[in-house]
């Protein structure tokens, strides 16, 4: 399997799997960002990056960068879909600061890291009524949350 990646800046960094059991690849910070409290920004890498079927590009957060630096996804996994790779479809990392201060990332610094996952395309079909009788309880798995406030 082959990924293309295009550097949109010729600073970016390329994605980089650091050990040999490592099952992600760092992606790093283009430029420095600074975050003011609960400020949410997007992160450029600087790369448009291209993988094909049927293995999909899924961007996760770095659980150091919650630690150190209070921020998170926003959306807390990313979907790059198979056909955003033209050149304005740079992948950038959406970001919220839950500090009550102000942090920074700096250019060169990993802020997620992406994994390719073999995805299915299964035929929907719609059927007129559910396809068991008995029911786990609602939503929260078996039966934690029930609704309500």
């Amino acid at each position: 399997m082959k990924v293309l990646v295009w550097r949109k800046d010729p600073q970016a960094k390329l994605p980089e799997r650091v050990t040999s059991e490592s099952i992600g690849f760092d992606l790093f910070a283009l430029e420095d960002v600074k975050f003011a409290p609960k400020e949410f920004k997007l992160v450029r890498t600087g790369l448009v990056i291209k993988a094909d079927p049927p293995y999909g590009l899924f961007i996760f957060p770095r659980s150091s960068l919650f630690i150190k630096k209070g921020l998170i996804m926003t959306n807390s996994v990313g979907i790059i879909d198979f056909d955003y790779c033209g050149e304005n479809d740079e992948v950038m990392i959406p970001l919220l600061n839950l500090r009550e201060e102000s942090v920074e990332v700096r250019a060169g610094e990993k802020i997620a890291q992406m994994v390719f996952i073999n995805v299915a395309f299964p035929e929907i079909v719609e059927v007129l009524e559910p396809q068991t009788t008995s029911s786990r309880g609602g939503f929260g798995s078996t039966g934690g949350y029930k609704g309500g406030a």
